[in-house]
């Protein structure tokens, strides 16, 4: 994944690119509805029957709306864009083209086509996917820290405002936001456990023509594309911008200590 150097290319990214699209349209729904619901009790007494009406109409389609996004982005544009990023995976580590889309230093080994360069892409895959996730997760949970107080304030507060405490429950432990939060400590963890396979498993120097070594490398890839697939989070862009650097040179570090050549060497 590294960005140093020679110009690096990824055709495969456009593929995210409708996905981020959605997502954004995704969020703004969700809170354009969580704010509509909150509304609509006391929308009578504001705007009257006929208001209500209209209102109730509108926070509908927004619900269809929201639902529709939501389903063509987890069931076909993610599992999509999961696809075509495994292809490129499998072309860069066997030299077989499968698919049409150019990359360029999108994996750092110099290992030759073989189940030791898929290993080696796992994992260098799996080590900036973990620490992306982890940066996400530095911030989500101390968003989740303060959704919670204010939940726990509302529930001790249930006498005098039921409503209150019956929205905030329902925007908290919706979708969005704990199981979000939830998805992605799991993601994490996940991919920090293949990292550790995969790191073993060269650490050891396994044959790359043993029975083993193969079993163990498609192994930690069947699990990090599992993880992947389902959980359908998609990792933050900036987060990878800005710790690339960082990660790159990690991973060249990496390469040294594990007599794993370097491709930019």
């Amino acid at each position: 994944m590294n960005n140093t150097g020679k110009e690096r290319v990824d055709e495969v990214s456009q593929y995210y690119a409708p996905i981020k699209t959605l997502g954004t349209i995704r969020v703004v729904l969700f809170w354009s509805n969580a704010a509509l619901s909150f509304v609509m009790p006391y929308s009578v007494s504001i705007l009257g029957k006929a208001g209500t009406d209209i209102l109730q109409a509108f926070f509908l389609v927004l619900v269809l709306t929201y639902f529709s996004i939501s389903q063509v982005s987890s069931l076909y544009l993610v599992p999509r864009a999961e696809l075509m990023r495994g292809k490129h995976l499998l072309s860069d580590s066997f030299g077989v083209p499968l698919s049409h889309d150019h990359t360029s230093l999108y994996y750092n080994n110099s290992f030759s086509p073989s189940v030791q360069r898929l290993g080696a892409n796992t994992m260098e895959n799996a080590l900036f996917s973990k620490e992306i996730a982890s940066k996400m997760l530095g911030r989500k949970r101390v968003i989740i820290l303060g959704y919670l107080l204010a939940w726990f304030f509302a529930f001790s507060l249930r006498h005098d405002n039921l409503e209150l405490l019956m929205w905030i429950t329902q925007l908290v432990f919706s979708g969005e936001i704990i199981a979000e939060w939830l998805k992605l400590e799991i993601l994490r963890f996940r991919y920090e456990r293949t990292y550790d396979e995969l790191y073993s498993h060269f650490l050891h120097k396994i044959g790359q023509d043993s029975s083993r070594a193969t079993a163990n490398v498609l192994n930690a890839l069947v699990n990090y594309e599992a993880a992947k697939s389902t959980a359908g989070i998609l990792l933050s862009t900036k987060d990878f911008q800005k710790l690339n650097p960082i990660l790159s040179k990690r991973w060249k570090e990496i390469c040294q200590e594990l007599d794993i050549k370097h491709q930019m060497d």
